[in-house]
């Protein structure tokens, strides 16, 4: 079997270049061919002009062309997303593509809204993507609905699992001198965009809370993004920035030691995505998890076997949970253990084999 897999650019951010990598080293391991070509997927630390966008599209669907011309090939893997940049630039390639080779498109989220609107155009647009593509990959049960919603073929949906390799989160001793925490603060987690819809003024109002309690913590926030700003300002507002950190930005391939060495994950996002790649990782570090039951979420996990499930806009119901989960170590350690379990379903090996599988089928 021969696969072309469009990988993101190496500079790109969020999921895709974390979970692709791996998995396409565990194709090759387990016999698949894979050439690789970049196909421009995922947000860049500086925003790209149109133009140069438009340029960047043309070339990527160009190299694919080529490649196709070049080599023959049983599918094209490409990974993309549901909004409307995605699906013009999808449109774009499929038009440079060979109608022969089966292209699955593995969806690394959708936008809700996008997919249920009323837009003659967009709808036109969508319904021709889906028809070209041989396999379309979703994230969740609930995604899967979207797309059927939004006229996508039930056979041709899948629920796509992204890659995250458990044996990268190791505990460290020297994690918390280094960050200058005593043994016996807990560590609370937040990792994200900080975008509103993902939580992070939620998780700091709740730590005010924790102060008003008397309660000792340390919020390591990893990130950055608009509401960087008025959430320092809470956080300054509500007496605790001496207990909060802010560490901006952290390459992808950092963030694995706030994972393992921390107390708690806390995200209660109610951001329209699929399956956060931050709930992966805490998955796979063994962590304790709080968050909403937003999509993927609750298709892979379960309160109190892996998580506390929460509710957005209630600071105060998030710091009764967060206390829950400080006071109580074995169910702590109950969902460290379940957690650990579930990341095996994640393992790059695990989720190759299920993927040549849905190759065969899509080439048969």
């Amino acid at each position: 079997m021969r696969v072309l897999v469009g990988m993101p650019d190496k500079d790109s951010l969020g999921g895709p270049i974390y979970c692709e990598p791996p998995f396409v080293a565990a194709l090759r391991a387990g016999g698949v061919e894979v050439d690789e070509e970049t196909y421009v997927y995922g947000g860049s630390a500086d925003q790209t002009p149109l133009l140069k966008r438009i340029k960047r599209v043309l070339d990527a669907a160009k190299r694919l062309r080529r490649r196709t011309r070049d080599n023959k090939y049983d599918i094209i893997h490409l990974n993309t997303s549901i909004d409307e940049k995605c699906v013009v630039r999808d449109l774009v390639t499929f038009a440079f593509l060979p109608a022969n080779v089966p292209v699955y498109l593995k969806m690394h989220g959708s936008i809700a809204r996008f997919l249920a609107t009323k837009s003659l155009v967009w709808r036109w647009a969508m319904r021709r993507l889906f028809a070209r593509a041989a396999g379309i990959g979703v994230l969740s049960s609930e995604e899967r609905e979207n797309f059927i919603r939004a006229g996508c073929p039930p056979e041709k949906l899948s629920l796509a699992k992204l890659v995250v390799e458990g044996d990268i989160y190791s505990a460290d001793p020297g994690f918390r001198t280094r960050h200058s925490v005593s043994p016996d603060t807990p560590v609370l987690l937040y990792s994200g965009r900080f975008v509103e819809a993902k939580g992070l003024l939620d998780v700091i109002a709740a730590c005010g809370e924790l102060k008003k309690a008397r309660r000792e913590f340390a919020l390591f926030c990893l990130g950055d993004g608009p509401v960087r700003a008025k959430a320092e300002s809470l956080a300054a507002e509500l007496g605790i920035a001496d207990s909060v950190r802010f560490f901006g930005y952290i390459p992808e391939s950092d963030t694995a030691a706030f994972h393992a060495n921390s107390t708690v994950f806390v995200f209660p996002t109610y951001h329209d995505e699929g399956l956060p790649i931050v709930i992966l990782k805490s998955i796979a570090a063994g962590l304790p998890i709080i968050t909403t039951r937003i999509r993927g979420a609750a298709d892979y996990m379960a309160d109190p076997e892996n998580c506390l499930w929460t509710e957005p806009h209630k600071p105060s119901a998030l710091a009764e949970r967060i206390t829950k989960l400080l006071d109580n170590p074995d169910l702590r350690q109950k969902m460290s253990t379940n957690n650990r379990h579930l990341a095996t379903q994640f393992s790059a090996k695990s989720v190759a084999n299920e993927y040549v599988e849905l190759y065969v089928s899509l080439m048969s």
